[in-house]
């Protein structure tokens, strides 16, 4: 089946090749942004945890006194232009990644929503001029925007280099664009690092000299109510529960296996990336739950899918269910790169490039 699809995935490497040519050319024009910008992207179309990253990006730069924004497109919603991201807004106006840095920051990051990030850039600078960094999420195919420094996250379980262009597989941009980047972090990596593993990926991925590697993976922490009204039930260590796991991210391999953990048995129902939940999926599983002969049950989720879950008529048939969602935390291995770790590389790239820096003039 696949060797039907080449011809469509060359179709699609002319389209990416032409588009660069014509900014390479200058035919099309790139914006440099006059403060430190840094992309958060990867080649594939989702599922490389694009998200936690990026809050553990904007949390050190926060925890370091920097002032900091976040820009995303807004994956499926129903607006355009730039929205900034208020307390009121909702998953139909700014997306559901928008709301999790959101709910993650509240007030202390700016965070705002624009398809034309070179515009959506001009217009944070002009609300905060006080800006110091500007964090693009997805932005590495967005040539209209020409970032300081750029991160190109891949997959553990299936890393660009295994990975194929579009529709064959899942990249955006051949393999060899990977030289674009300035840091490659192989994400969702076993918790316990294993030098073997490690070497062997190193070999593949062939770093260019300008370019540094890092390793992160996944840390659970215990599940937490969706939402506060909902059934308290007491979350055991023991394996007595049936867990029905509802999702809609890319990639729920790692997120299925922590939970597989949990329970004698895991009922899956998945949908693809930034799926909108509608009444006749949450009504499915709400009769799949009730019908479950066992009585120690719960219904688990992802912080990313909540603002979906959210929608009044959507959460209504949730409200006596007892929902959890598995917060995660981003760590890094710090054996992996002898020269650097993540933090000090990030820091140290922004004392010393960021000229206007209110922190570097002091």
């Amino acid at each position: 089946m696949k060797y039907i699809l080449y011809p469509f995935a060359f179709i699609f490497y002319l389209i990416q090749k032409i588009r660069k040519f014509l900014y390479s050319i200058k035919i099309c024009k790139r914006y440099i942004p006059p403060i430190t910008t840094i992309n958060i992207g990867n080649l594939s179309f989702g599922g490389n945890g694009k998200t936690p990253h990026t809050i553990y990006t904007a949390r050190l730069l926060l925890n370091n006194n920097y002032k900091v924004s976040i820009l995303l497109r807004g994956y499926k919603r129903k607006t355009r232009g730039f929205i900034e991201v208020n307390d009121d807004a909702s998953v139909i106006d700014v997306g559901d990644e928008a709301l999790v840095y959101k709910r993650n920051f509240g007030s202390l990051v700016r965070v705002a929503v624009c398809e034309n990030r070179a515009k959506g850039i001009r217009i944070l600078l002009d609300k905060y001029p006080d800006l110091d960094i500007i964090l693009l999420d997805d932005a590495m195919q967005h040539w209209r925007v020409n970032s300081h420094l750029q991160l190109l996250l891949t997959d553990f379980s299936n890393p660009f280099f295994r990975d194929h262009l579009f529709p064959v597989g899942q990249l955006r941009e051949p393999r060899r664009s990977s030289k674009r980047a300035d840091i490659i972090i192989i994400t969702k990596f076993p918790s316990i690092f294993s030098p073997i593993i490690f070497k062997n990926l190193t070999e593949k991925i062939k770093l260019y000299p300008h370019q540094q590697l890092f390793v992160s993976y996944i840390s659970y922490n215990k599940l937490k109510l969706v939402f506060n009204n909902n059934k308290n039930i007491e979350i055991y260590d023991t394996k007595p529960y049936a867990i029905f796991v509802f999702t809609a991210i890319a990639n729920p391999q790692s997120l299925n296996e922590h939970l597989l953990l949990m329970c004698k048995d895991l009922i899956r129902f998945n949908f693809p990336d930034h799926h909108q939940f509608t009444e006749k999926d949450v009504i499915k599983l709400k009769k799949a739950f009730n019908d479950y002969p066992s009585a120690n049950k719960i219904i688990v989720t992802t912080e990313k899918d909540i603002p979906r879950l959210e929608l009044p008529s959507i959460k209504k048939y949730l409200l006596d269910l007892p929902i959890y969602y598995a917060p995660i935390d981003i760590r890094f291995h710090n054996m992996a790169n002898n020269e650097y770790n993540y933090d000090k590389y990030i820091l140290d790239y922004v004392r010393k490039n960021q000229k206007n820096n209110r922190i570097f003039k002091e």
